[in-house]
């Protein structure tokens, strides 16, 4: 699955959820990797790692495509069109990450925020704590 519609499944207890499996992600090529030549899925925390990047990359704009759920997507690239205080622009930041990934239930929490300042935007790192075990990932946020 890759774009899954997470509000449309009835409300599961953690214990009640099915092993999350994504297919495996060639990071270099950005492209499926593949076994033998032929692409292969990963689960749990790996697999999560993969729907993460796909939820905040900016091609995931929520309410950009009528195929995938309003849930679905993010919505960074407004936080960072206009002149505004670093801490008021790190709060929204950190609000709107935290709203695109908790709408997975394999996702607990989102926390541990740190910011980094570009040549074009920010390097936002924070932790994922998930149903598994968890991990720690970064996005980079563009202004428009």
């Amino acid at each position: 699955m890759i774009f899954p519609d997470w509000a449309a499944a009835a409300p599961k207890a953690e214990s009640e959820l099915p092993l999350y499996t994504e297919w495996a992600v060639d990071w270099e090529a950005e492209t499926f990797a593949e076994r033998g030549g032929k692409p292969y899925t990963v689960s749990g925390d790996e697999a999560l790692r993969i729907w993460v990047y796909r939820a905040l990359r900016p091609e995931s704009c929520r309410f950009l495509y009528s195929a995938y759920s309003h849930d679905y997507g993010n919505q960074l690239a407004t936080c960072l069109s206009g002149q505004m205080n670093r801490g008021i622009l790190e709060n929204l930041l950190r609000k709107e990450i935290r709203d695109t990934l908790l709408v997975s239930p394999y996702i607990r929490e989102v926390d541990g925020f740190s910011f980094t300042r570009t040549p074009h935007g920010l390097t936002v790192r924070f932790a994922v704590h998930t149903v598994y075990e968890g991990f720690t990932t970064q996005t980079e946020v563009e202004s428009l």
